[in-house]
């Protein structure tokens, strides 16, 4: 299963991404089943701190950096660590 994490904000409000495949990372494989995305509550704006969207499958939440904890953030931690990074668009 496909797990897609992307950082946006923060101070210099830049963007990175990064993906990796559950079959190619068996820790992702056991963190999937302790993430709920569905019990993730609605980021609040919080300025200088960083919002991520997270993709599992065919599910996805955002979630600010402040609610980033447990599971959820093992997992952040581990695609944005170990994962690829996409080519950035062409300006």
């Amino acid at each position: 299963m496909k797990v897609a994490v992307t950082r946006s904000g923060g101070f210099a409000g830049l963007v990175r991404r990064a993906e990796v495949d559950s079959a190619d990372h068996p820790a992702v494989a056991g963190l999937i089943d302790d993430v709920r995305l569905d019990e993730v509550p609605e980021p609040k704006p919080e300025p200088d701190r960083f919002v991520y969207d997270i993709q599992i499958g065919d599910h996805s939440a955002q979630v600010s950096e402040a609610d980033l904890r447990g599971p959820l953030r093992e997992l952040v931690d581990h695609v944005m660590t170990h994962g690829r990074r996409p080519p950035s668009p062409a300006p």
